[in-house]
């Protein structure tokens, strides 16, 4: 992880691939609020000083605690809000009934017509899950781009990222493998990648996304930060397992598509990347695997676990 030029903004590098492509997660950490101010109550002084007294008072001990102290632990709310989320006891997610889009990877139009209509789904269902855990939904924007990229806030370099709300998808990454390798893998990939870019922004929603970033920037030590970076990129491709596990009838996730979605999730790891932000292949394929299986957030609390578990 690294601070950016730009005031407020920690840019989360991610390396997840085949081959030696990235990912990116931006998230703006400003107040939400504003400043606070708070009124005192004032009591004005007497006009003349009371009478001194004669006789000297007994001091009064300090009691001994007879308590725990009322101290709040550092990072308290941030550790609530990735292991005890309310997104975890929503249960099974509800299916969107979508079916895979028919647009192949074969023009920069159709890329952006699969992505377009995925998102939709993916809205469809996450909406009735935000809800349901008590937070408020709004869809995050899409934007497909061929080429040198426009935004330069977001340090769009690349395959997928997830930046203030919009999920940005390099069209470029999806015509090259639909020239080059086997076209169902590219859309077992192109899938992956919209629903784990999603996954983000639903961490964003619920106060996940804000809260880890918080815990990684008061770790001591690099090991441990990307320790925080794995369990947050982990969990979103445990999340995209989720979205695709309900929907599976539908989609359909069945037959060649699924094992090659499998294969597709057991070989995208970190382990050639020395910035380890994602995780191993072993452990990227357990996540993802996890979340299909299960339909439900609740296989997803890559925060609860040891170490090991998203090394």
């Amino acid at each position: 992880m690294r601070k950016s030029r730009w005031s407020g903004v920690v840019l989360i590098c991610a390396a997840l691939g085949v081959t030696a492509t990235a990912g990116v997660v931006a998230v703006r950490r400003t107040g939400a609020d504003g400043p606070v101010t708070s009124s005192v109550a004032t009591v004005s002084a007497p006009t003349t000083p009371p009478q001194a007294q004669k006789t000297t008072p007994t001091p009064t001990p300090t009691p001994e605690p007879t308590g725990p102290t009322a101290k709040v632990p550092p990072l308290a709310a941030e550790n609530r809000t990735v292991l005890q989320n309310p997104l975890y006891q929503v249960g099974r997610i509800p299916a969107s009934k979508c079916k895979e889009p028919t647009s192949r990877a074969t023009s920069v139009s159709k890329v952006r017509t699969y992505y377009t209509q995925f998102l939709s789904c993916l809205n469809k269902a996450w909406a009735q899950v935000m809800r349901e855990a008590g937070f408020q939904f709004y869809p995050p924007q899409l934007q497909v781009y061929s080429g040198k990229p426009a935004n330069q806030f977001c340090n769009l370099t690349s395959t997928a990222v997830y930046c203030n709300g919009i999920i940005y998808m390099n069209a470029d990454y999806d015509l090259k493998n639909q020239r080059s390798y086997d076209p169902l893998w590219t859309r077992t990939t192109m899938a992956f990648l919209i629903a784990h870019e999603y996954g983000h922004h639903v961490q964003a929603m619920t106060g996940i996304l804000e809260a880890s970033h918080t815990r990684e920037n008061h770790i001591s030590g690099k090991d441990a930060q990307l320790v925080e970076s794995r369990r947050r990129e982990l969990q979103a491709s445990c999340l995209s397992g989720v979205y695709l596990g309900a929907d599976k009838q539908f989609f359909p996730a069945r037959g060649t598509w699924l094992q090659k979605w499998r294969w597709t999730v057991r070989n995208r790891g970190d382990e050639w990347n020395p910035q380890r932000t994602h995780g191993h292949k072993n452990n990227h394929s357990r996540w993802s695997r996890a979340g299909f299986e299960a339909a439900d957030p609740a296989a997803c609390n890559t925060f609860a676990v040891k170490a090991a578990s998203v090394s």
